[in-house]
């Protein structure tokens, strides 16, 4: 009876062992599963916003500004100019310092330091060293876009809606679109202003609005874009042959 007994009160020591030792594991899963959540709360917090550098993060994500925010992209544009009837056609490519810009009339390229603009009509160019510059204008792009400090300074006003200034009095769509708007306090400082209107289609950026006010003078344009893409064709940044161009001295 005595080791019945015994038996008994060892089968139910070993049980309540087991339910305490599973109780502690499920507590040590528990905890590590909420420290884990804590952990990538706090990376998440901790992550630099891919816009941030641009100014842009107040903006939804969407297509163009991911591949914006990349500085390697090319885009084609048609450029609506306020108080003229014409549209310009745009290229602009950009590979971190390297840029590239072509209209109907001209072209212009900034590869490794070195600017040279060209005037496709009357075949003639001018062009600039500034290559000593170079390395620091990368290590600040570069800095920027790790650290997301505003490199542009652009400052976010709002949001609203309203039909495209000037593509909607040059064209057929009237239809309002959801903008965010950006104005540039340092300019605003000097008595001078830029606003920056970026309109919403169908969850991306399509058309770019500029303001700009010098004293009297105010120049109003609309970028509409036909493309943005990461994939900028070879050769986009060789700088051409312009020996039969006529230098104009800056």
């Amino acid at each position: 009876m005595k080791k019945r007994l015994f038996i008994i009160l060892i089968a139910a020591l070993m049980v309540l062992m087991l339910a305490a030792c599973g109780s502690s594991s499920q507590s040590s899963d528990q905890e590590g599963a909420e420290a884990a959540e804590s952990e990538g709360s706090a990376a998440a917090e901790d992550a630099v916003h891919p816009y941030a550098w641009l100014g842009l993060q107040d903006m939804p994500e969407c297509s163009y500004l991911d591949i914006l925010s990349t500085k390697h992209f090319i885009k084609e544009s048609d450029m609506y100019i306020g108080g003229m009837s014409y549209v310009s056609k745009e290229t602009n490519a950009e590979d971190g310092i390297n840029t590239f810009k072509e209209d109907e009339s001209s072209k212009r390229y900034s590869v490794g330091g070195r600017i040279l603009s060209i005037n496709k009509n009357n075949k003639t160019y001018m062009e600039e060293d500034m290559s000593d510059m170079a390395e620091s204008a990368q290590e600040q792009y570069t800095s920027a876009m790790e650290n997301g400090t505003n490199l542009y300074g652009r400052s976010f006003t709002g949001t609203g809606s309203e039909a495209v200034p000037i593509y909607s009095e040059q064209t057929d769509d009237k239809s309002e679109y959801e903008y965010y708007e950006y104005h540039y306090p340092e300019l605003e400082e000097s008595g001078d202003s830029y606003i920056e209107r970026f309109y919403l289609k169908d969850g991306d950026v399509f058309a770019i609005y500029n303001k700009t006010t010098w004293g009297d003078t105010v120049i109003e344009s609309t970028e509409i874009i036909n493309k943005m893409s990461g994939d900028i064709p070879e050769g986009t940044f060789e700088l051409p042959d312009v020996s039969d161009y006529e230098k104009l001295e800056l």
